[in-house]
């Protein structure tokens, strides 16, 4: 029996039912084309997906997304600062239910820079944790792919349970150029 020849009861469906967006935003950032001004600390991009500056890096530049790619970044900050980071709220199932968190990405920039990825847990107390990603990504002129995962159960400072999750990618604290072509998100 083929699929053309089967009737629908009897076409199989697929192994597992497709999972949940873990960034519901994301699918709809990247389908959209988008342009404006960074500003000095938080620029909303999409619900759930922002840059968050350190205020005394006094953000500014522009931010793009082309219809079908995810965001281009030109900064210029005009002061001296710690971080600048892209988070993405996350609706994830019990990390109980997890073996792995991780995420898929493209990258292209100018001049080489250095990106960190972390998993951030909110505390009940207000503040928050990270747990980072093993490897660093690299941007490069030429335009490559980074594939990463947490193992979870290696992870004991992680929270198994949180108030709420973000994935932050750190961009470079100077200004930039950083083509992010593609990002996505998986959890098995």
């Amino acid at each position: 029996m083929t699929a053309e020849t089967a009737t629908p009861s009897q076409v199989p469906g697929p192994a597992q039912p497709p999972s949940p967006a873990l960034c519901p935003g994301l699918a709809g950032f990247a389908a959209d084309r988008r342009e404006g001004d960074l500003t000095p600390t938080r620029t909303d991009l999409a619900p759930g997906i922002f840059l968050n500056a350190d205020p005394a890096l006094q953000m500014a530049g522009r931010y793009s997304s082309a219809a079908g790619a995810f965001l281009d970044l030109h900064t210029a900050p005009a002061g001296q600062g710690s971080w600048f980071g892209l988070h993405l709220a996350l609706e994830l199932p019990p990390l109980q239910d997890l073996a792995y968190l991780g995420f898929a990405c493209r990258t292209a920039a100018p001049e080489p820079q250095i990106l960190r990825a972390c998993l951030r847990s909110g505390l009940e107390d207000g503040g928050f944790s990270d747990c980072f990603f093993d490897r660093h990504i690299l941007a490069s002129e030429r335009a490559h792919s980074h594939l990463d995962a947490l193992y979870l159960d290696s992870q004991p400072e992680l929270p198994l349970s949180a108030p709420w999750r973000e994935l932050v990618l750190f961009l470079p604290s100077q200004g930039f150029d950083l083509s992010l072509m593609h990002l996505h998100l998986f959890a098995v």
